[in-house]
């Protein structure tokens, strides 16, 4: 939905953030490489998880506005809870990234969190419901 708002470079940008996230726990799910195989294809964009040496501020630099940044921590934190919670690397991983563009505002990053759990549970409703 929010993503189309975004070039291919900040795509590829998110990507090769999410894949070095991922890997934050040590340990990357079968639903976050599903998830970065869906995006990849997605939005055609390269698929290589060999991510853990980027340059994050160069990377980082792609996100040019406000409404990107926060797009892109959007989907920072929704693939953290792909493996079933926003582990404490993962929260200080985000969190440390988004003090680098700018984004300090605790607040902010509870709305953005809320919105992502949000979306999660608006999902599994509606997979409950359509069983019954």
């Amino acid at each position: 939905m929010f993503l189309d708002r975004l070039s291919k470079e900040q795509h590829q940008a998110i990507f090769d953030l999410a894949a070095n996230l991922a890997a934050a726990d040590n340990e990357i799910s079968e639903e976050e490489i599903q998830y970065l195989k869906d995006f990849s294809a997605a939005y055609d964009i390269d698929y290589d998880l060999n991510k853990a040496d980027i340059d994050v501020v160069k990377t980082l630099s792609k996100f040019n506005t406000k409404e990107v940044r926060i797009i892109a921590l959007q989907q920072l934190i929704k693939i953290s809870y792909k493996d079933g919670h926003f582990g404490k690397e993962e929260q200080d991983k985000v969190f440390l990234i988004a003090q680098k563009m700018g984004l300090n505002d605790p607040e902010l990053m509870i709305r953005i969190e809320k919105w992502v759990r949000q979306g999660f549970d608006w999902l599994y409703e509606g997979e409950q419901m359509l069983k019954h």
